[in-house]
């Protein structure tokens, strides 16, 4: 009974997760993607990426401007020069490939189960 009772919490993220990013369970990198976009980018961002402390104007969904990056290399370029604005070099480039996927998975420009390839990112559109 224990177990059960311990492992609800777990279940309760995974859930939760999976209502903001559709049905599928998301891919190791775009779990890891959430995780370090909650440790990084969430202060400024808002956990949602809609509305944060710093950033007012949503940063995926319908009323969000990614779509100006054409596609998830343009995205992830941008990371890589500009974010953290205060520390660009303070997430490696593999760190922000992963929140990049987790942000496209949230805007609906790859499936959550996906993982973002450097090599194959020029071919993913930003709608």
């Amino acid at each position: 009974m224990r177990l059960v009772f311990a492992a609800l919490p777990i279940i309760g993220i995974v859930l939760g997760f999976n209502a903001a990013l559709g049905t599928t369970a998301p891919s190791r990198q775009v779990a890891e993607g959430q995780r370090l976009y909650m440790e990084n980018c969430a202060a400024c961002h808002g956990d949602d990426g809609q509305r944060g402390s710093a950033y007012q104007t949503p940063i995926w969904g319908g009323r969000a401007r990614i779509a100006r990056f054409e596609t998830a290399l343009g995205l992830f370029e941008y990371n890589q020069i500009a974010m953290p604005f205060n520390d660009p070099a303070q997430i490696s480039d593999i760190d922000k490939l992963a929140i990049v996927a987790f942000m496209l998975a949230n805007h609906g420009a790859m499936p959550a189960g996906s993982t973002l390839e450097y090599g194959g990112a020029a071919s993913i559109p930003i709608r």
